[in-house]
């Protein structure tokens, strides 16, 4: 497969602040912008993204945070008889990449999106993937099984779209939508990748939306923008990311009101970057970026405007007098544009919050364990167990400490780990029949009953997917995955 790479050579770069105004910066007069010094926190985010897009990024010597917490929590570890930036995922790790993925296909249920599953290998002699691929300046994995060279895929695209060519649909049927987790590859170069922020294997979840028209594009773009906000806010943290854009001059220019307003119905200011031609396949794209711990910053969501694709590969729909017509406009969406890159967005804002004074914790929903329960002896073992079962019967991750350690050690275990709900089991438990809970939160206690602690945590993590324990309940019988 022949590949001509084309590259983007962004001349004009807007800044959007919250009321709407535009400003032009160029990369050395962009600290002087008027948005740019205001004193809201979204502001000095926006400010630090426009830095690192423009070519000022800080240079950090120390370990992103994010691969100290992977490690220290056993989620994911790097893999010694593998190649760099392929890692293993520990039980709690595959945990929290299940319930992301859970996530995003409620996502895209909710959208009307069908599932499907594509293979992994592209075939090397494929013209029309190979034109698409020639988009792209990500780097290939090149496979040879004897018939030729074929290519890991880099995204669900080249393969997603023969198979929606493949579909017969009528304009009654449009938006056509297909939603997919993809594993992707990249053959990243060695000194690009960096703990979980750049991998060369890594999981997407792609959707795709055949228009039949601007009209229906413009909507759902939109209807995407909104939700993927509402993820930010949700999965990353509230009110802690900014919107970039990459496009094309003409289309910003014939599509700014729209555009911008998007942003501020959102209430997240942007900046744009835009070319004088197309250099892909999307004349304008959006990347929802969340700023890292050490000031870097990283893309979690996206959604794009493709008008390419449905006439190269023939993606079209029946219209009312029976004639194919070509798409005129393919959305592209990625709700999680890497699991790894989110587990890592996740990370990085946890130890955002450690710095300025609030204890790291895991998202509740995401947290492996969710209760720890620890008898005084073993003689409140078997009333543990009871409150166990209950809380687990319930759908809340519930794990009890039995092993032969101090109260205080295991309370301070409980700490370590992160876990969010801690109850000591002994003789004023077994009598009262309530719980002396310690929240990780704020460090408060409270004496309540299982259902008042019940209701507490469903209603925390109401609209949530859910999962059960993935290690034993005992920890006595857990192994030590790492360190």
């Amino acid at each position: 497969m022949e590949k001509k790479r084309k590259s983007s050579e962004f001349t004009q770069f807007v800044v959007i602040d919250l009321n709407g105004n535009r400003y032009e910066v160029t990369p050395d007069n962009f600290q002087k912008c008027p948005a740019l010094s205001r004193p809201e926190p979204v502001y000095a985010l926006l400010k630090q993204f426009v830095s690192n897009e423009l070519g000022h990024k800080l240079q950090t010597e120390d370990t992103p945070k994010h691969i100290d917490y992977m490690r220290r929590h056993e989620l994911i570890d790097y893999c010694e008889v593998s190649e760099k930036g392929h890692y293993k995922w520990y039980p709690n790790g595959v945990l929290m990449q299940r319930l992301i993925l859970d996530y995003a296909a409620e996502l895209a249920r909710t959208w009307d999106a069908f599932e499907m599953k594509n293979p992994l290998i592209i075939r090397g002699d494929s013209n029309i993937v190979g034109e698409l691929m020639g988009e792209f300046h990500e780097r290939d994995y090149k496979v040879d099984g004897g018939r030729g060279i074929g290519y890991l895929r880099y995204a669900s695209d080249p393969l997603a779209f023969p198979f929606m060519r493949s579909i017969r649909f009528t304009y009654k049927q449009t938006p056509l939508k297909v939603y997919e987790e993809a594993t992707c590859f990249r053959n990243e170069q060695e000194g690009e990748v960096s703990g979980l922020k750049r991998v060369r294997n890594f999981m997407m979840t792609d959707m795709h939306a055949a228009c039949a028209s601007i009209e229906q594009a413009r909507e759902e773009f939109e209807h995407l923008c909104f939700r993927f906000a509402g993820l930010m806010d949700q999965i990353i943290a509230q009110g802690r990311w900014v919107l970039g854009w990459e496009g094309t001059i003409d289309f910003f220019e014939a599509n700014s009101d729209w555009l911008i307003d998007i942003g501020l119905k959102m209430n997240v200011p942007a900046f744009f970057k835009l070319m004088p031609q197309m250099s892909h396949y999307y004349a304008i794209k959006n990347e929802f970026q969340s700023i890292t711990q050490d000031k870097s910053n990283i893309q979690v969501s996206t959604v794009q405007w493709d008008v390419k694709d449905g006439e190269r590969f023939g993606i079209g729909f029946i219209d009312d007098e029976g004639q194919k017509q070509a798409c005129p406009v393919i959305i592209h969406a990625s709700s999680f544009g890497s699991i790894e890159r989110t587990l890592c967005a996740i990370l990085e804002n946890i130890a955002i919050d450690a710095e300025s004074g609030i204890k790291p914790s895991f998202p509740l929903w995401l947290s492996p364990t969710q209760v720890r329960l620890i008898p005084v002896s073993d003689d409140y073992l078997e009333l543990s167990l009871k409150v166990c079962n209950g809380l687990s019967s319930v759908c809340i991750r519930t794990d009890i400490d039995d092993r032969s350690e101090t109260v205080s050690k295991k309370i301070r275990c409980s700490e370590q780990d992160w876990i969010p709900y801690t109850a000591v089991i002994g003789e004023k438990e077994q009598e009262s029949g309530l719980l002396t809970v310690r929240a990780r939160v704020d460090g408060s206690q409270h004496t309540m009953s299982i259902e008042e602690l019940t209701d507490s945590i469903r209603t925390e993590t109401r609209e949530m997917p859910f999962r059960p324990l993935p290690l034993p309940t005992l920890l006595s019988r857990r192994p030590v995955f790492y360190g």
